[in-house]
């Protein structure tokens, strides 16, 4: 079967020379801080790696996962609900410092990207099913 959700992801990676590494900077649990390249720019996000899909030998996965971090703050209408979502302690300096410059990465993001989107639906990445499981396929798991 195909999704074009997952082209869509291809086209984006390859258009924008994108790809994601793992930062040198420490974890927070399930929540890793990965460097984001876009051409000749670089971001430094957090994103969610509860189920362990986060391997760098599968960027297309590690695209969606970033993209979701970026969507997800796009959508939250502030830091509290931010903080909900993430699982993330509210009360932490450093998640409300990182929160305020992630506007900025945003932003930026979206000025050479275009709309930051995902593509794939969450309900999917969170039952494994449909084109998220077709993407761990593709990338070998």
């Amino acid at each position: 079967m195909q999704y074009p959700e997952i082209d869509q992801l291809i086209r984006l990676q390859k258009t924008f020379n994108m790809r994601v590494e793992q930062s040198s900077s420490s974890t927070d649990g399930s929540f890793i801080q990965v460097v984001l390249q876009a051409g000749e720019h670089f971001w430094e996000i957090y994103i969610d790696n509860e189920y362990r899909y986060f391997n760098t030998d599968r960027q297309l996965v590690c695209l969606y996962l970033v993209l979701s971090a970026l969507e997800n703050y796009e959508t939250a209408e502030d830091y509290l609900e931010w903080c909900r979502d993430n699982e993330l302690d509210a009360s932490d300096t450093k998640w409300l410092n990182y929160y305020r410059g992630l506007g900025r990465i945003s932003h930026e993001v979206e000025s050479i990207i275009g709309k930051i989107e995902c593509f794939i639906a969450s309900y999917d990445y969170e039952f494994r099913a449909g084109a998220f499981a077709a993407l761990l396929t593709r990338e070998g798991l």
